[in-house]
């Protein structure tokens, strides 16, 4: 029997995992771009391709599934997005902040200078707290229902909204108070409704953009960073991962104390998820994945490397939970010796 997902891991500094299922569980079919950091994944809609974004070295593209790697973008990318609607369109994000777009599946690519276009005073908050003080592209959300819909989280320097693919942008960061963007994105059910993950807080907004509002009922912790929405049997539930401090604070024994957070009022109240995850994890939930065959099926990775957060004793981990009945309850399915921060699930 044919395996019937295929579950992309990328990793800080063991590049990407690629795992099948089969019978229900899970096992190792590649692995690529080892020692590499791979912040993001993207897959076609069609799985013609597969891209990864690599920190300081580029985009990255398979095309057999994860078995053979190729760059075909050399830039500093720290996310990357095929648009939902046409597998042959890639977007690629950077630091300093630009942003590249590929219409032929990656093979050639052209930046869209648009958004350097933007006011001086929108530009000059683009900037990071460490050398070299360059903000970048965290997140690329293309609207699914409207690929020439983009909105661009950055880390730091708010967030701007295209209407045109890319070619003319505006700023939409009023109302969010520290502007160090993790996630933004629309909701699937509710057009009208967005939202914003931040390291100190989490946002909403009902009015196409441009007024952000805290959304943080219910929430114990302050650092959010990833978000997804679960379309179940009887209604949508917003997800969201989070950690008690920013980075620089886990460094305590009991490190990121990261949670997974539910809602069910499109986040205008929260409560912790359990169902067998862990109450407060020392390794941090980055990501989250929905399920290409199940609306009410999704994942979670956790990850944590001490190294970069200054302790030496302690090896580099990473986990996989996933969820088959919309985050009631929740099981351990995979482990190794990396530290996970991304996720994606396609049908194989």
């Amino acid at each position: 029997m044919g395996s019937s997902r295929r579950m992309y891991l990328g990793t800080s500094g063991a590049g990407v995992v690629v795992l099948s299922e089969e019978g229900g569980r899970w096992a190792q079919e590649a692995k690529g771009l080892e020692e590499h950091d791979v912040e993001c994944i993207s897959v076609a809609s069609d799985g013609s391709a597969v891209f990864a974004a690599v920190e300081q070295k580029g985009v990255y593209a398979s095309r057999d599934h994860g078995a053979t790697w190729a760059l075909v973008l050399a830039a500093d990318v720290r996310a990357v997005a095929v648009d939902p609607s046409d597998p042959h369109i890639v977007y690629a994000g950077t630091e300093p902040v630009h942003l590249h777009r590929s219409t032929d599946s990656g093979v050639t690519w052209e930046e869209m200078p648009g958004l350097q276009q933007l006011p001086e005073h929108v530009r000059e908050k683009w900037w990071f707290p460490q050398p070299p003080h360059d903000g970048h592209v965290k997140s690329i959300f293309v609207d699914p229902q409207d690929g020439r819909t983009i909105l661009l989280g950055l880390e730091h320097g708010g967030i701007v909204r295209s209407f045109d693919g890319g070619e003319t942008w505006e700023d939409l960061s009023d109302g969010i108070e520290y502007l160090d963007l993790h996630e933004v994105g629309r909701d699937p059910v509710e057009r009208g409704v967005s939202y914003a993950a931040t390291a100190r807080g989490f946002y909403r907004n009902d009015g196409n953009g441009k007024s952000w509002e805290l959304a943080v009922e219910g929430l114990t912790r302050d650092f959010t960073h990833d978000f997804l929405v679960c379309e179940g049997a009887s209604e949508s539930v917003l997800f969201l991962t989070t950690a008690n401090g920013s980075p620089p604070a886990w460094i305590r024994p009991t490190k990121a104390e990261s949670s997974i957070f539910r809602s069910t009022d499109q986040a205008r109240t929260w409560e912790q998820v359990e169902g067998g995850l862990p109450f407060s994890s020392e390794m941090m939930a980055w990501r989250l994945a929905g399920d290409p065959m199940d609306r009410g099926r999704l994942y979670a990775v956790y990850g944590e490397e001490p190294s970069r957060l200054g302790g030496l004793d302690d090896r580099a981990r990473g986990e996989v939970w996933t969820s088959g009945d919309c985050g009631e309850s929740w099981d351990r399915v995979h482990a190794l010796d990396a530290a996970l921060r991304c996720v994606c699930v396609v049908k194989a």
